[in-house]
Parts: C-alpha cells; structure tokens; sequence
C-alpha cells in the first residue's frame, strides 16, 4: 500500500527481516482502515498474521515516539490510537480525509474549481443543448448557399467548416454572455430580449448574405440597406421597445 509522504517521512525503517510484525505494516492497516481512531483489541483483529498483544503494542510505542501514531487515554485503562495527521491534532474520520485532499485538490486547480461549479456547469449544459438549433442553421444555411453561389468554392473547409465554425461562434458567444452578465437567457428578462434580438439580426446578416451570394443582389446596396435597418431597430429598441416591456433585469 501506498502511504502519504507526511507518514513515510516519519515511519523508521524495518532493519530486522525475521520481524513477525513491521510498524509498517502497522501503519498500512490503520491507515487503510474507515475509521478515524483503534483500540488495541481493534488493530490486533485487523492484523494479519495474529500477533500477540505485546508485539503489537510495542509497534505502537515505537511508532508513538516517531510521532507518527499518537494516543488518547481514558478511564478504566482505555488506550485509543490514531494516525498523527499533521491537518488535525484530532482522529480524521474517512469523511475527513476525503475534504482535506479535495481542499488541496481544488485549490491548485482553479481551472479544474470553475468548470465545476454548479452554475458553470448548468450554463454549458444549457447552452450545448440550445446550439442544436446552431447546428441546424448551419447544416440547412450553407449548403445552399455553397450550392447556388459561384463565389464560394465547394470544398471540405466550406462543407464542414462553416456549420462548425457558425455553431462554435453562436455556442461560445451565448456561453460567453451568460458567464459575463449572469443572466439565464430568458424571454422574462431584459437580458433574454437583448439576446432575441441579437439572434433576430444575425438571422437577417444570413438571409443578406443570401441574397448576395444566391441570389446575385448587388452588395454595395444589400449591406447598406442592412446596415441602415439594423441600426434604426437598435435606436427603436432602445427608446420605445424596452421603456415599455417592464421586464425585470435579471442580477
């Protein structure tokens, strides 16, 4: 068994071979044991071969006075012994043991710490499940665009590579907004309109773009009429649209 660099440090080494019972072996059954503290009768039953009381409370003396193995005496000539934990002067429970290595776990992985954290977990969640509706804009939108446009070469980087490349944008842009205002991307909230209607004018950059490329409208105009509409719906939103929805804002 593998024990902890803070017991190893302190265990002294076994010189005698023909020693019925090593402290190590001591320590292995204590430390691989679920529970936090042992009687003498307690180890002496988990101890493999049997050894006789005396050869083991000498180990545990032994070990005592390395410091790795302390004890706690009570009435009635009661000793308990537990493993001299340096986080805690008091017997570690299995429980405990486990908190102390997620704490050190954790702590010298703050990346590893956010992509666990419940919220952050939910907004991945929720937002790879949403960009199914990327993927179908993708898969539905560039084929016919590739297909009826003489200006985008059909190849493995158009056919593939503009889904994935709109799905991934779309996907990290939603995540990237959740994660930034806090807000869970609802209609019921001022931010959740925001987003509806970013999505509104990103659908209208598609159908502009395919009405350039398939449809062989003149750019110059199309992108200017686009441009021209997207910014008199913005200033329509901002002064008329939002003062009258009394949505609450989501903190």
């Amino acid at each position: 068994m593998a024990l902890p660099p803070w017991i190893t440090e302190k265990l002294p080494q076994d010189k005698r071979v023909n020693t019925k019972l090593t402290r190590r072996h001591v320590v292995e059954t204590m430390y691989g044991a679920d529970r936090p503290f042992f009687s003498l009768q307690q180890i002496q039953q988990q101890i493999k071969p049997d050894v006789s009381k005396v050869t083991l409370r000498n180990r545990l003396t032994e070990l005592e006075e390395n410091g790795v193995v302390t004890t706690e005496s009570f009435a009635d000539s009661l000793t308990l012994y537990y493993l001299n934990h340096p986080e805690s002067e008091w017997p570690l429970s299995p429980e405990g043991k486990q908190a102390l290595t997620a704490d050190k776990t954790t702590s010298t992985h703050p990346l590893r710490e956010f992509l666990n954290h419940p919220r952050v977990r939910s907004i991945f969640r929720e937002e790879l499940f949403r960009s199914i509706g990327w993927v179908a804009l993708g898969i539905v939108g560039w084929p016919i665009l590739l297909s009826e446009s003489p200006q985008l070469p059909v190849n493995i980087w158009t056919v593939f590579g503009l889904p994935v490349l709109t799905w991934a944008t779309l996907t990290v842009a939603m995540v990237s907004v959740r994660l930034l205002t806090g807000s869970d991307i609802q209609v019921q909230s001022q931010e959740g309109l925001h987003v509806v209607s970013l999505c509104g004018i990103l659908l209208a950059g598609f159908w502009v773009a395919f009405a350039i490329f398939i449809l062989n409208w003149p750019p110059l105009p199309t992108v200017g009429v686009y441009l021209l509409a997207t910014v008199s719906y913005l200033i329509v939103y901002k002064r008329v649209v939002l003062p009258e929805t009394n949505l609450p804002v989501t903190t």
